[in-house]
């Protein structure tokens, strides 16, 4: 059996010089004994599954609301294959992949329900009061929301999975632990997890879009990155009819968008490795998170690619009628919560209101919201709680 001590040995002789090692961290904000089995960035992966945060992502929009089907993605399955993704990049690069992992897993916990709209609408309401970034929500909720062990608020996870998290500055007056710096470069690992998101809903959010029937395949279909990835589901299948796409064939779609995010994945790996071969001057982590900019990176073939689906994406999907309708009832959902829990500070639960002396009331009121699920603003609203 391999124990703590062991898997720390392993990985200082198998991981990148630049690779985060768990025997190097930095600790936690309360100290605690370390695990006899786990790694403490193992540790911190198993706290974030275990948590409530996690668990309401199941119902959290990503683009298309939870009750419109079954298979469209939610916040949870979006997570979820962003930490596979990640997992394998960092496998690849000789990274540390546990920490990837719950750096991944824990990305999204900051996201408020019905997507972005409610997103927008919190930061509107909280213009003067150090407005709301779904990041910086993530931390607040590992750090302090999270009520998991008795006597402490938070997760207590290790200083290095928290700055992973910190992928954008965060906002002037918005309330983060007073030991994270308001900016900093990510480590290795919280760069790839970062990439690997964007690839992910890229490649997904496309899929989903097909799925509805508010985009058809014909946006895409011109698009080099779509185009090659069909071109690669034809080679491996020879017999399959030249009119077959991804909006006729549901089996084509799936494969498409696979072979797209397998393109994507290794060009990452490949080109942040071509990267990492000439940075001789790098020599641990640290050295990393002191430099100005991303280290990970997607060739610029892939880049130019990535921009073109983004902007597609934007303009047939994002903008689509359809999905303005429903992000626009989403806002006017979350303005009413907002305007009744401020009015009726009471009608929280208690531990939010033991927050207000604390945070004051519209942090407070904020906090509240960001961690309902979808389902629980639409019951609350039709409840009038």
């Amino acid at each position: 059996m391999l124990n703590r001590e062991d898997i720390e040995e392993r990985e200082v002789h198998v991981l990148s010089r630049l690779a985060l090692k768990a025997r190097d961290n930095s600790g936690r904000r309360v100290p605690e004994e370390p695990d006899a089995l786990r790694t403490c960035f193992q540790r911190d992966r198993d706290r974030i599954l275990h948590s409530a945060a996690f668990r309401r992502l199941q119902q959290k929009t990503q683009v298309f609301h939870a009750a419109e089907g079954d298979h469209f993605r939610t916040r949870l399955t979006h997570t979820l294959e962003v930490a596979q993704m990640a997992r394998s990049a960092c496998t690849s690069l000789g990274l540390n992949s546990d920490i990837a992992e719950a750096v991944a897993l824990a990305h999204d916990l900051g996201h408020p329900p019905l997507g972005h709209a409610g997103e927008r609408t919190l930061h509107a309401r909280m213009q003067d009061h150090g407005g709301f970034q779904h990041n910086a929500q993530g931390l607040r909720v590992l750090d302090s929301l999270e009520e998991t062990y008795a006597g402490r608020d938070g997760l207590n996870l290790c200083r290095e999975t928290r700055l992973c998290l910190l992928k954008s500055r965060i906002p002037e007056g918005f309330p983060i632990a007073d030991d994270l710096p308001r900016r900093t470069t990510p480590y290795l690992e919280g760069q790839l997890v970062d990439l690997c998101d964007r690839a992910a809903y890229l490649c997904h959010d496309m899929d989903d879009a097909m799925r509805s029937g508010l985009v058809d395949w014909e946006a895409f279909a011109a698009l080099a990155l779509p185009k090659e990835a069909l071109a690669r589901v034809r080679q491996r299948s020879p017999s399959l009819a030249s009119d077959t796409t991804p909006s006729t064939s549901r089996t084509i779609r799936r494969e498409t968008v696979g072979a797209m995010v397998t393109v994507l994945v290794r060009d990452l790996v490949v080109a942040t490795d071509s990267v990492l071969e000439n940075a001789h001057e790098l020599r641990e982590p640290n050295d990393v998170s002191a430099t100005p900019s991303y280290l990970a990176t997607h060739s610029t073939l892939r880049r130019t690619q990535i921009s073109e689906l983004l902007a597609t994406l934007r303009q047939d999907l994002y903008r689509h009628p359809e999905v303005l309708r429903t992000m626009e009832q989403a806002s006017e959902g979350i303005d009413a919560l907002f305007d009744r829990f401020t009015a009726n500070p009471t009608a929280m639960p208690d531990r939010f209101e033991r927050r207000i002396y604390r945070e004051g009331l519209e942090r407070t009121v904020c906090d509240y919201i960001a961690g309902m699920t979808d389902r629980y603003v639409e019951r609350s609203l039709a409840a009038g709680i």
